[in-house]
């Protein structure tokens, strides 16, 4: 199986959309980008993001955020497979601190799924890891997902 862990921010939505002031809080040609991915490289997606707390155990949604998250994905024919469990500390969350514990919860999730062979993440952080960096595509928070960020992910995972 492979598998594409997501960020949110940063990926699919960036600082070119924040600027825009538009009521979007989804690049929809992110989407189109990310859906493109997993239509070329058969892989199932996981949420590694912190949105991924609005979502319950099932992957049902908890918020208005992760609703309208939801929606839009559902829009373009993708689904959740899962989430990566939750390390965050309260001092974590405050100091937006994410990539101290991203890594350990990619390589927690991958610890329970055996039948997982190739593995890329799609994030704009450097997750402090040598075996994780390894299958990061580091996004550029300003703009999003690109077509180039798309082909290195396929590298990765064919």
């Amino acid at each position: 199986m492979k598998v594409i862990f997501l960020d949110i921010d940063g990926v699919l939505n960036s600082q070119r959309l924040v600027e825009k002031k538009s009521n979007e809080k989804i690049d929809i040609n992110a989407v189109k980008l990310l859906k493109n991915l997993i239509d070329k490289s058969g892989a199932v997606v996981v949420m590694s993001s912190g949105w991924r707390l609005w979502f319950d155990d099932n992957m049902a949604t908890e918020d208005v955020e992760a609703k309208y998250l939801y929606d839009i994905l559902c829009q373009y024919g993708i689904d959740i497979y899962g989430k990566t469990p939750d390390f965050s500390t309260d001092k974590i969350r405050t100091k937006r601190t994410f990539s101290d514990v991203k890594a350990k919860e990619i390589l927690a999730w991958l610890e329970r799924h055996c039948e997982v062979d190739k593995y890329v993440i799609l994030d704009d952080l450097d997750l402090k890891n040598d075996r994780i960096n390894a299958n990061l595509i580091q996004i550029d928070g300003k703009i999003g997902i690109t077509e180039d960020d798309v082909k290195r992910a396929m590298n990765i995972l064919n």
